[in-house]
């Protein structure tokens, strides 16, 4: 028998599903959902630079970014990939060697972060224009990623339930990120333990394989400033 047909028996012999790596999410089974949230896309907004007079369109609306639509019966490595404001955390998964989880069933709650905190982490690494190292995104966006699925209403009866109204989840890097309660808004916080907080920005977005959340800032890194979206929108 020749190799190319070896070959072919080999892939018409072959599921789908067997074939493909063994821990990555099957799309087949996967029930279809079309309802969607939305994750809005500020940071281009406060990049934004009047065109002055160079004979082109000089308006906010003519260069506006759409919200990016999340839909449920996506996979978060997919949903994170699709999204304008989670370009830079996104990109530092990958450099971090940290993206490859998303792609399995899980199920996961990921924390992310937005385009203007991870600006500033890269600010505080090095030169303007360079990207933190590959050990020093594992470290700062290790909290970021948990195992288990954390809907908001869960996280909130579970830190009510909880003795000062803090729980400790597992992260797939081996450690821990706590989360607790806003005093003053009832919002949901990361923190650290050491006086690191990361509010929560967006509550959990329902995704095939878990939850998304967006934080207003990088836990461990101070949030933006006034002029960043994040640290203020409601």
């Amino acid at each position: 028998m020749s190799a190319a047909r070896v070959l072919m028996a080999g892939l018409l012999a072959c599921p789908v599903a067997a074939c493909a790596p063994a821990a990555w999410q099957d799309p087949f089974l996967v029930r279809g959902d079309s309802r969607a949230a939305a994750i809005p896309t500020v940071s281009v907004e406060h990049s934004y630079t009047p065109a002055l007079d160079q004979g082109r369109p000089d308006s906010r609306v003519a260069y506006g970014a759409p919200d990016t639509p999340i839909y449920r019966d996506r996979p978060l490595n997919e949903t994170l990939r699709g999204s304008i404001e989670l370009a830079d955390y996104t990109r530092a998964l990958d450099l971090a060697g940290m993206m490859a989880p998303l792609r399995q069933a899980g199920p996961f709650t990921v924390f992310a972060v937005p385009n203007l905190p991870m600006e500033q982490l890269a600010r505080a690494s090095g030169p303007s224009g360079s990207v933190p190292a590959p050990a020093v995104l594992h470290r700062a966006l290790a909290y970021s990623i948990v195992r288990g699925a954390y809907p908001a209403a869960r996280l909130r009866q579970m830190v009510a339930a909880a003795p000062g109204n803090r729980v400790s989840l597992p992260t797939v890097a081996g450690g821990t990120v706590l989360v607790g309660r806003d005093p003053g808004t009832g919002r949901l916080v990361l923190s650290d333990g050491a006086g690191g907080v990361a509010p929560i920005w967006i509550d959990g977005m329902p995704q095939s394989n878990g939850v998304l959340y967006l934080t207003r800032s990088l836990l461990g890194v101070p949030p933006a400033s006034d002029d960043g979206a994040p640290a203020r929108t409601g």
